[in-house]
């Protein structure tokens, strides 16, 4: 493309992005109404930034607190996704296999009791293939790992004669050969990364993930910056909004059970599998890394031979070779859910053919957070509540509130110029504002510091340069007097000020 396009093509989106994000916007205002929503947050991106981050409704009904676009979500099983970046950093650095048998990582002999012979790996635990399924004992264990002192030890729900061992916390299917998806299994996730890093699961992810990235966001909420900035998750019962988590009520929570832990004992303690806490612009950021193949904004998290292996296919359902979940899940890699855009069941964007990502639910809050990597747009939804509760639709096994969101983001979102690489970030650091917009006889351009002046040359859309001026610094006045009515491109060679549309009428 030529450099002219390339301006040509920003100062046009600079336009749309502004009105396609007032559109979504009315689109969220309508979707929230209709659907009772006590709040939420939604973020679109390219594969360069965010493109429209918006937030509508309350994160703390009682104590009337906004959801802002620092409000931090317990994210449920989209946090599976940051667990297994925190594996892939440990295989990029080859402290891991993907391939080695758990049991020698944890220092105990983890086997489906069905099939004593054959190895569970890290793989499996990834891609849900494991065999390994929440049991009965599994609600009981997660409650006992978070409040109990001291911890109990992992090997007390993997293990014959553990406290918490039951042999239904095996499918009796061979390893490897069957999708299941569990929760236990990023559990055992978690307490590997704590196994191979010797380092506390909330700590290894706040120093390898949210610290490279700068964002305020941890497995830990106690390490989060302002409590009150934390939304409470919401169920509405009897007509009453309630509160199911995180109602701190601008307290920060004290735990007794972390002193004397030893990484690699029990990392549910932490979350692994649903405790991240994150805003959905930062949550944006961890998927633009994905995206963007292992880096993002001169931050490298992971190799590009790691981001492909976790959107490389581990399992897809052939008609009996799993749980689908009524439809949702047709494909996994390792950590990502794999859309497949199976008519009437797992539909995310309607234009997409695909997508990567993953979704979450608990609580009473719904998340989702998934790329296209062809047509090089994603998303961010997150709501902390439905007051009429999470319906179905015919259009996808996802709920109507998301499907809703997702056409939102389809029909109204500035999405179709993703493919251009085009993000709200690069725009705002590259281009200042021409007033007045539309004009009759002059414009003023922001001049910043060039001692030499600048040189701006404006261009008619079919690409002719219409004009050609030196100005100096300062707000500078130039006459657009002798130009025909109709949209223009003006561009300067000024270091904070590239290219900008206007229109004379």
């Amino acid at each position: 493309m030529r450099k002219f396009e390339t301006f040509l093509i920003l100062s046009f989106l600079t336009f749309s992005l502004n009105n396609f994000a007032q559109n979504l916007n009315n689109q969220l205002n309508t979707i929230s109404a209709n659907n009772d929503m006590m709040g939420a947050s939604l973020v679109v991106f390219c594969e360069n930034g965010i493109i429209e981050n918006l937030v509508i409704g309350k994160s703390d009904f009682a104590r009337n607190i906004n959801i802002t676009e620092d409000t931090k979500y317990r994210l449920a099983s989209v946090s599976k996704t940051i667990t297994a970046i925190a594996i892939m950093q440990l295989v990029d650095q080859n402290l891991l296999g993907l391939d080695t048998d758990i049991s020698t990582i944890l220092g105990y002999n983890v086997r489906n009791p069905n099939y004593p012979s054959t190895a569970i790996t890290t793989r499996m635990l990834l891609s849900h293939t494991s065999s390994i399924i929440d049991g009965s004992t599994y609600s009981n264990f997660i409650e006992a790992a978070v409040n109990n002192n001291p911890i109990p030890n992992l090997s007390e729900i993997l293990t014959l004669g553990g406290a918490y061992y039951t042999s239904g916390q095996f499918n009796n299917i061979k390893p490897g050969t069957y999708f299941n998806y569990s929760n236990i299994n990023y559990v055992i996730l978690g307490t590997i990364v704590e196994k191979v890093s010797n380092v506390r699961f909330d700590i290894y992810c706040k120093q390898n993930i949210s610290i490279p990235l700068g964002i305020d966001a941890s497995f830990n909420v106690n390490d989060l910056m302002n409590i009150n900035e934390v939304a409470v998750l919401y169920r509405k019962t009897s007509g009453v909004w309630t509160p199911q988590v995180d109602n701190y009520l601008g307290v920060q929570p004290v735990y007794n059970n972390l002193a004397g832990y030893i990484p690699g004992t029990n990392g549910g303690r932490f979350g692994p599998q649903g405790g991240f806490r994150c805003a959905a612009k930062d949550l944006a950021k961890v998927f633009l890394v994905l995206m963007n193949k292992g880096s993002f904004n001169n931050t490298t998290l992971l190799t590009q031979a790691s981001c492909n292996a976790m959107f490389d296919n581990e399992w897809t359902y052939n008609g009996n070779n799993g749980n689908n979940y009524y439809g949702l899940f047709r494909s996994w890699g390792l950590g990502i859910h794999r859309i497949t855009s199976t008519p009437g069941n797992d539909i995310a964007l309607p234009g997409s053919t695909s997508m990567f990502g993953h979704t979450g639910e608990a609580y009473g809050l719904v998340s989702d957070a998934y790329f296209d990597t062809l047509r090089k747009v994603g998303f961010v939804f997150i709501t902390n509540g439905v007051g009429i509760g999470y319906q179905d639709n015919n259009s996808s096994i996802f709920y109507t509130v998301e499907q809703e969101i997702f056409n939102a983001i389809e029909n109204y979102g500035n999405i179709n110029n993703c493919t251009l690489g085009v993000g709200i970030d690069e725009l705002e650091t590259e281009v200042k504002p021409i007033s007045p917009n539309p004009c009759s006889e002059f414009i003023n351009i922001p001049i910043s510091s060039s001692s030499n002046g600048c040189l701006i040359e404006i261009f008619a859309m079919d690409g002719r340069k219409v004009k050609n001026i030196r100005i100096d610094q300062g707000e500078t006045r130039i006459d657009i007097k002798d130009l025909k009515n109709g949209m223009y491109v003006l561009k300067t060679n000024e270091t904070s000020y590239k290219v900008q549309w206007f229109v004379k009428n």
